[in-house]
């Protein structure tokens, strides 16, 4: 386990928490700008009531798409999502993840804002634009892992990665809560005006304050730098490693990763992508009200991601548990419990009892931030972005799988058919489990450190 230092800079002081923030901003934009179609494709293919300002009401008529249609569109963000994920992880190592993570970014908002005039020249054109959105999506959710490597102390990274990976679910449950309202009073074509420009806001305020790694950064303090420096030494050393790709493809605790980052985005975007249709077609809830209670399991996560991040921290600092442990401990518990709400959801037809389970399914996946998702980190900081771009892009054909399956799953949407869904999802939770916990490691994987220089004594004959 890495020596433990400390920093004296103030709580309020400690640039190290900005960036923390900007790049949970950052996943925040990325999901919302993912999410938003959820509800969107739901409002683009019903007839929409608006409230005008004088209280009128004006009918508009949706799009004429069928389920499948639907799916699809629904899918074709992770056909580009999944083509940039590797790629995202390369470009951040070599160019830096500071400026991959910005563009990405901001390209996605801009072209959210494009997204209604695009859709009203068919199901056709509007699949292309998703698909480009993810392309530049997928370049910034992997390249953040090369700025939280430079920035954040082994000591922190459970509760840092978990406040980040809370963004990916304040940007879900934004997106499904403001789109309902949004909806109603404005119209669809305002869900992707309003996160575009949040999008375009924070890549403003990036470019202006997150630029530099800390040894560079012109507002941390002294003692907050040497803290960094210090705490990452035996990590990422004073030398540029070439990226080990045959050790990557060889190892064993990157396998446990990938599987593990398949498994929990199986369920998570069978959820993500089918749950407003799901509440609007089977449980009967309007429009508004689907968006509303869709939402409400992406709000519990950071509570729980946050509380599961300090006390995986804390077992760490306290020395109780290894972080090999503390990884397999915590992701096994998300799973499993994960596992569980979803199988009863299959099988109860109580409303209540079937919201609440969704909502404890959900909440559970936040602890897995604390095991598979800080795991690059542990493993090869230097090569983070790489291992958790290929992650990604295995888990992320899952994005493209389900939904699409789900499509034709639920031709006939019922509860019969989205049991099968929900059965799916157990079963591949319960195969990740057993795969993480089985092989995976915290330590430091020899490929991932420069060899010691060795130095050889040479005997002078006088």
């Amino acid at each position: 386990m890495a020596e433990i230092y400390s920093d004296s800079t103030p709580f309020y002081l400690r640039k190290r928490y900005l960036i923390v923030f900007l790049v949970f901003w950052g996943y925040f934009n990325i999901f919302a700008n993912s999410v938003n179609m959820s509800v969107g494709i739901v409002a683009m293919t019903d007839e929409t009531n608006i409230t005008k300002e004088d209280g009128s009401i004006e009918t508009i008529s949706g799009f004429k798409w069928t389920q499948a249609e639907k799916g699809i569109a629904l899918g074709s963000y992770f056909y580009g999502y999944v083509t940039t994920q590797a790629l995202g992880g390369i470009l951040a190592t070599k160019y830096g993840g500071f400026l991959i993570f910005n563009i990405g970014i901001f390209v996605t908002g801009l072209l959210a804002m494009l997204t209604p005039l695009v859709c009203k020249y068919g199901i056709g054109f509007l699949i292309a634009i998703r698909v480009v959105i993810g392309i530049f999506s997928g370049l910034s959710f992997t390249s953040a892992y090369d700025v939280l490597s430079r920035w954040i102390p082994p000591t922190e990274r459970s509760r840092s990665v978990s406040f980040v990976m809370a963004g990916i679910n304040i940007g879900n449950f934004m997106a499904n809560f403001a789109s309902g309202y949004i909806t109603v009073h404005f119209g669809w074509s305002w869900i992707f005006y309003l996160f575009g420009i949040i999008a375009l806001i924070w890549s403003v305020v990036w470019f202006l304050v997150a630029r530099q790694p800390p040894q560079h950064d012109k507002w941390i303090t002294e003692a907050e730098r040497e803290y960094i420096t210090e705490s990452l030494k035996e990590e990422n050393g004073q030398e540029k490693l070439k990226t080990p790709w045959k050790a990557i493809a060889k190892s064993v605790p990157c396998y446990a990763i990938f599987a593990a980052d398949a498994a929990f985005s199986w369920g998570f975007f069978t959820l993500v992508t089918q749950l407003p249709q799901y509440m609007d077609e089977v449980l009967g809830f309007s429009l508004q009200n689907s968006a509303t209670i869709s939402s409400f399991p992406y709000l519990l996560y950071p509570f729980i991601a946050m509380s599961a991040g300090f006390l995986a921290d804390w077992f760490l600092k306290k020395k109780i548990l290894n972080v090999t442990q503390v990884r397999k401990y915590f992701n096994s518990f998300a799973f499993l419990c994960q596992m569980l709400f979803l199988f009863i959801v299959a099988f109860v037809s109580d409303k209540t009892t079937i919201v609440v389970c969704i909502i404890l399914s959900v909440g559970a996946g936040a602890i897995a931030a604390s095991g598979y998702l800080a795991n690059p980190l542990d493993i090869a900081s230097q090569f983070s972005s790489i291992i958790y771009g290929i992650s990604s892009t295995f888990s992320v054909l899952t994005g493209v799988i389900s939904p699409t399956l789900t499509g034709f799953i639920t031709t006939t949407p019922d509860a019969a058919s989205y049991r099968i869904v929900f059965l799916i999802a157990c079963a591949i939770y319960l195969i990740g489990t057993i795969i993480y916990a089985t092989f995976a490691s915290g330590e430091i994987q020899p490929w991932a450190v420069a060899e010691p220089v060795k130095t050889v004594e040479v005997e002078v004959k006088k």
